[in-house]
């Protein structure tokens, strides 16, 4: 009987759960033995290890987050990956299937030059993989980024103010981006474009001499700001960029401002169906290989199909948000 560990890697999401569960119902019926292994490499250096059972993933399709943990703590220095090849050794593990987004395929490059085998199911909200066109966990964020902004919108509008609300996602876009479009936000920065201040200021101006007294700015956490906008606010180093562009607003422009950090929100909560659905195809394929002994290969999915590609170091390449859909959200501004 083959024997597979399963861990998340890096930053949670929702709708890990229901690739666990998906890894364990399909690789029992391929009399395949997982083994789960908690709070991630981390987890697997102290031996915190345990076999999953259909019992163990009962009632979880539903729950945001991991019930493996996680931690960001990957292999890098030889020392590291000798422990982990003894680990899974140790163990009986036939390879690993890595559940995340950059931190697992970092991870997984480092694997293959030790020759220990995994797969790689893509989950991470920032949506920025090259080798899929959705990671689990990215539509659910977007939800909670489109609500946000839905519930901003009536404060905003009723205190006439422009409000600068900050997701994560960088450097991709896609949250910042997607968000901003189906929330109605009236201006997006991401680091995936180069942020021009002053068509900036001339979309809000607009809006407040057309008779719209409020605006919504969407900002990727994180991004590059003009040296313009720098020397103007004269911002301490430590300023949160989507801060800055507040202070610069307000300083251009004689407007009132406010600022909203979605944070963590955007990373928990129950996953939306999509995200379940994905999560639980992907992480099918993955067992799939585990069966037919093909390791060292991505999981990803193109429309509805699910595909996969060999490893390279093209999978760390950064996806940018389309142009289209940047194009599309500007037709908004």
């Amino acid at each position: 009987m083959r024997r597979i560990g399963v861990l998340s890697v890096g930053n949670d999401c929702p709708g890990l759960n229901a690739a666990i569960r998906s890894i364990v119902v399909n690789a029992i019926e391929r009399e395949i033995e997982v083994m789960g292994i908690r709070d991630g490499f981390e987890g697997l250096k102290n031996d915190k290890v345990d076999i999953l059972v259909r019992n163990n993933v009962s009632g979880i399709l539903h729950q945001g987050g991991t019930i493996l943990g996680t931690s960001l703590q990957i292999p890098e220095k030889d020392e590291d990956l000798v422990l982990v090849k003894n680990k899974i050794t140790q163990y009986g593990i036939t390879g690993l299937i890595l559940l995340g987004g950059r931190h697992a395929v970092r991870a997984a490059l480092n694997l293959q030059r030790y020759g220990i085998p995994s797969i790689i199911v893509p989950a991470t909200i920032d949506n920025d993989l090259s080798f899929t066109d959705f990671s689990i966990g990215f539509i659910t964020a977007l939800e909670h980024v489109t609500q946000a902004l839905d519930i901003i919108h009536s404060t905003a509008e009723s205190h006439h103010r422009v409000m600068i609300v900050e997701t994560m996602g960088a450097p991709g876009g896609w949250l910042a981006t997607f968000g901003g479009l189906a929330g109605g936000a009236d201006f997006v920065v991401t680091s995936s474009d180069v942020l021009e201040p002053e068509e900036l200021l001339k979309v809000i101006k607009h809006r407040y001499e057309s008779g719209k007294r409020f605006s919504i700015v969407v900002v990727e956490s994180g991004v590059q700001l003009p040296q313009e906008i720098i020397d103007e606010c004269k911002c301490s180093y430590e300023t949160d960029p989507a801060e800055v562009i507040g202070i610069y607003i307000g300083k251009k422009l004689n407007l009132e401002w406010r600022y909203t950090n979605l944070g963590y929100i955007q990373r928990g909560g129950t996953p939306a169906a999509l995200d379940r659905i994905i999560a639980t195809q992907m992480s099918a394929r993955a067992v799939e290989l585990v069966k037919m002994g093909k390791f060292y290969h991505a999981v990803g999915i193109k429309g509805f199909v699910v595909t996969e590609v060999p490893y390279s170091e093209t999978l760390l390449n950064v996806r940018p948000v389309d142009y289209y859909a940047k194009q599309l959200a500007k037709l908004f501004f």
